[in-house]
């Protein structure tokens, strides 16, 4: 299909297909104090977390190819999921909630003693 569009679009179009390397994903236990620190504060906020793997969707995979374990986050409760989606919005009250929730994990994770 690709290849095709490039034909159409005429000469000197081309794409080359970059394939990302295997990264491991950051490990959710207690072995990682970053883990730690950010789950306690999100239970002290009463918050139930939902762990998924985006391997694509996030610029997160840039720094765990360079070894930096990461942590996406978005404090986006009773919100339907339309990231890179048409008509993307959050209601007023969760973005304020969320400007909070952010000023106490980062707080937590900035404070590590480690």
């Amino acid at each position: 299909m690709l290849q095709s569009w490039c034909q159409e679009a005429g000469p000197g179009v081309h794409f080359t297909a970059k394939k990302m390397k295997r990264t491991e994903p950051t490990k959710l236990d207690e072995t990682n104090p970053w883990w730690k620190a950010f789950k306690s504060q999100c239970d002290n906020l009463g918050m139930t977390l939902q762990p998924v793997i985006c391997p694509a969707a996030g610029d997160c995979r840039y720094l765990r190819l360079i070894g930096i374990p990461t942590l996406g986050f978005a404090p986006m409760c009773n919100t339907e999921v339309r990231m890179h989606d048409h008509n993307e919005y959050l209601n007023r009250n969760v973005f304020l909630r969320g400007i909070d929730i952010y000023c106490h994990l980062i707080s937590a994770v900035a404070n590590l003693n480690i």
